[in-house]
């Protein structure tokens, strides 16, 4: 109590703890002398209170000499009007409640909340905070905020805040660990997110922990999440060699139909006549070509892939300055891996699925200008020789795969010849007749080139059996089997054929026809420079990429975006025209012809007619050649390719040969 004017201080015992040092000297006393260091302070309440007033103050900071000493002290404070017997204010009550303790212990907990809100929002995980049973958001670190693509979703339900995750399993688990109070660990879940409404579903994988927020009682009050983006370790180990468990299962189920295909073929034939045999013979070389194109589609795919991330790879090597051993082994892969691409375009060359460039071509100056190879190729114990017809007609061929052929004719010819001897190259304008036999081609002019070896010849047996692909007499180790199914495949699709003459003991002749041209060779074309590495200058360009291997589809995305492209993605026809039928306009359509549904010559057509100026690129490992015959190589690309081989043609077809500087450019024939 402060009573009369001077504020006589009358206390009970709580204050005089209060008072500290000052007790009991401060009892009796005048307000202003008791408390000299806060007497303007206690001068405003005598003068508020003695004239009816009240006061009220929460957490007021004063500095008190309570044991000689000043003291920083925090109190609540309640003053209010006594009167006296004619009612009018004679002093002034005061309620004091020290809060100090409580004040000091709320700053050091807000002082270390601010340190877990600064760790919360610095750690490199992503972190959240979800409040009652609608599990709304209440924090947020920079890491969550970038993984949904820094929405605003505090004071949200996930529900609302991340629409896309609904029906994905995410909002289950929460509820079940809000209702159990048991935490949830998941791994390498996969989420789809879209970070923006204009942009695609974005597939991410992430490691988290789902942990209930537990009150005093036991309750559940909300629910923690701590997690890690791990979409790249995920992509890689599930790749890592997948592509193995792909090749196995590819090559077991391919063999098992190959050999169930042949046994009843040959059933079939030992049942019939010669030239009904023959007949046979030609089915089931046709059913051995589709089974074998089908291979090797899947193998391009798979070493599209391979070849792709070694390319990364290489290029990730060089930048960080590793060598050694590691660029060894990469090296090695991708050897094998071009191995691989070799033995696919034998497979497609004989079940006729590869895409021949056919012009007009000299096979004089094919033989002559290959004398040097073939004789390295045979060793110094075969004598080559070349007869070559003067005026020999234009070959209407591709230039590449009829040198290949000649110098596999060349090889077989030298393996069988153990001991030496002689192997002659020869042309000649032949005219044919009707056909004797069905593997014979129609009647016609054809030029022919032939190469005859003196080696131990081929029996009966053996010669039913030439054209099959993985037949071979070599040793384990020294053939394939694919040679001269190679040969029989690229004769046929170039519209001639082959014939096989051979006599054990004497030797073998392999005669390759081929159709006359009736135009002459022409001049090879200038060549283009077209930088084949490097960002494109200008605006990005948006590219639309359809492949349903989706493997295939994540290499050539990264390929494309390292050009500064922007890539959207479709597993299929049906759903690249369903985003071309959106209002974003593409500047590229990347486009797999071999895919289920509609394949790329038929979604093709509906892209001119939907956009028709929108140019497209197709990549094939094996196509029907009738279906892109009117397609210029410049819009296509073979698989299994390399970054190189895609960068070239869409930096081309999107006009950035004028991005391209002369000193880092580096020249391309224009049929690459």
């Amino acid at each position: 109590m402060l009573w009369g004017d001077d504020g006589i201080m009358i206390y009970n015992d709580a204050y005089s703890v209060f008072a500290g040092g000052r007790h009991p000297q401060l009892l009796g006393s005048k307000v202003r002398e008791g408390w000299p260091e806060v007497a303007d302070f206690n001068d405003h309440v005598m003068k508020v209170g003695l004239a009816g007033g009240t006061l009220a103050y929460r957490d007021m900071e004063l500095t008190l000499y309570r044991n000689g000493v000043p003291e920083q002290v925090w109190m609540n404070l309640d003053y209010s009007p006594v009167p006296d017997e004619s009612g009018r204010p004679a002093g002034v009550i005061a309620i004091v409640v020290e809060t100090t303790e409580r004040v000091l212990a709320d700053r050091r907990n807000a002082a270390e909340q601010d340190r877990l809100r600064k760790m919360f929002e610095q750690a490199p995980g992503f972190m959240a905070m979800f409040d009652g049973p609608d599990h709304v958001f209440t924090l947020a670190n920079a890491a969550y905020m970038r993984l949904i693509g820094n929405r605003k979703v505090i004071g949200l339900p996930v529900r609302e805040a991340l629409p896309e995750v609904v029906g994905q399993g995410f909002l289950e688990i929460l509820d079940d660990c809000f209702r159990s109070g048991r935490p949830f660990v998941g791994t390498g879940q996969k989420v789809l997110l879209q970070r923006t409404p204009a942009t695609a579903f974005e597939e991410r994988f992430v490691d988290f922990v789902y942990q209930p927020v537990v009150e005093e009682n036991g309750a559940v009050r909300g629910l923690f999440v701590e997690g890690s983006d791990v979409t790249e370790r995920v992509r890689a180990e599930a790749e890592l060699r997948r592509f193995t468990e792909r090749l196995e299962a590819s090559v077991s189920e391919r063999t098992s139909e190959l050999a169930a295909a042949n046994r009843q073929l040959v059933a079939q034939i030992e049942e019939r006549g010669r030239v009904e045999a023959t007949l046979r013979q030609m089915q089931r070389l046709e059913a051995v070509g589709q089974l074998t194109s089908g291979v090797a589609h899947d193998f391009n795919n798979l070493l599209t892939v391979v070849l792709g991330n070694i390319g990364f790879l290489e290029r990730t090597l060089e930048q960080a300055g590793i060598g050694g051993k590691a660029r060894e082994r990469l090296g090695y892969m991708k050897a094998a891996a071009d191995r691989g691409a070799r033995l696919t375009g034998q497979l497609l060359a004989f079940s006729r699925r590869q895409r021949l460039e056919a012009k007009p071509l000299d096979l004089n100056e094919t033989v002559a200008s290959m004398r040097d190879l073939l004789q390295s190729s045979m060793g110094g114990e075969v004598r080559l020789e070349t007869v070559l017809q003067p005026d020999l007609w234009p070959a209407l061929v591709d230039a590449t795969q009829i040198e290949l052929v000649i110098l596999n004719l060349a090889i077989n010819a030298r393996d069988a010849m153990a001991v030496g001897g002689s192997l002659t190259v020869a042309t000649a304008n032949v005219m044919l007749g009707p056909p004797q036999r069905p593997d014979a081609p129609p009647a016609g002019q054809y030029v022919m080139v032939s190469v005859t070896d003196t080696g131990s010849g081929m029996p009966p047996e053996v010669l039913a059996k030439a054209y099959e692909p993985f037949f071979t007499t070599k040793p384990v180790g020294k053939g394939s089997g694919l040679g001269l199914a190679q040969v029989y495949g690229f004769a046929k699709q170039s519209g001639g054929g082959v014939q096989i003459d051979s006599t054990v003991g004497q030797g073998t002749s392999v005669k390759v026809y081929l159709p006359r041209s009736t135009a002459r060779q022409a001049p090879e074309p200038a060549e283009q420079r077209i930088a084949p590495t490097g960002r494109m200058s200008g605006r990005p360009r948006r590219v639309l990429l359809v492949d349903d291997d989706s493997a295939v589809r994540e290499v050539t995305s990264a390929m494309l975006q390292e050009l500064g492209c922007i890539v959207i993605e479709a597993g299929s026809g049906g759903a690249a025209l369903d985003l071309l039928e959106s209002a974003t306009d593409y500047d590229l359509l990347v486009l797999d012809f071999a895919m289920p549904g509609m394949n790329g010559a038929e979604v093709a057509r509906e892209v001119r007619l939907r956009r028709p100026g929108l140019p497209i690129l197709f990549v094939t490992g094996y196509a029907d050649t009738s279906a892109l015959e009117d397609v210029s190589e410049d819009r296509i690309v073979q698989k299994p390719f390399r970054d190189d081989d895609l960068v070239v043609k869409v930096r081309r077809l999107l006009g950035a040969a004028r991005d391209a500087s002369a000193d880092k450019s580096v020249p391309i024939q224009s049929g690459e």
